[in-house]
């Protein structure tokens, strides 16, 4: 028996936010970014290369230019991502951390962890 699908939002709550939404700047050139990447994995050309070839790119490609991640090397006062962490919980290194990252403080949010395509 089906089930029935559900919207995951309430359209009446999203409606107001959608209204009033003002695309960036720099949204075809985020498309063109997500739509090259897509188009690498879903023709199985991504599987012709090792993680460690395609991570750093990918990462600078969809976290920083699409969505507005800030390395060290773009504003070392203030970035919001950084490479190559090592995670406290068990000392492992993470492929990447998202967070706040000042000189002095290290706010973990999120560890981002690169697999094959």
């Amino acid at each position: 028996m089906p089930v029935e699908a559900k919207p995951l939002f309430r359209p009446d709550v999203l409606r107001p936010f959608l209204q009033a939404f003002v695309p960036p700047p720099n949204m075809a050139d985020s498309k063109a970014t997500l739509a090259k990447w897509a188009t690498m994995i879903s023709t199985g050309r991504a599987d012709k290369f090792k993680e460690q070839e395609l991570l750093p790119d990918f990462l600078a490609d969809v976290f920083c230019s699409v969505l507005g991640y800030v390395r060290p090397a773009d504003d070392p006062n203030r970035f919001t991502i950084s490479r190559e962490k090592r995670v406290q919980v068990d000392g492992k290194f993470a492929d990447a951390v998202l967070g706040h990252f000042r000189p002095g403080t290290e706010e973990f949010i999120v560890a981002v962890e690169g697999k094959a395509a």
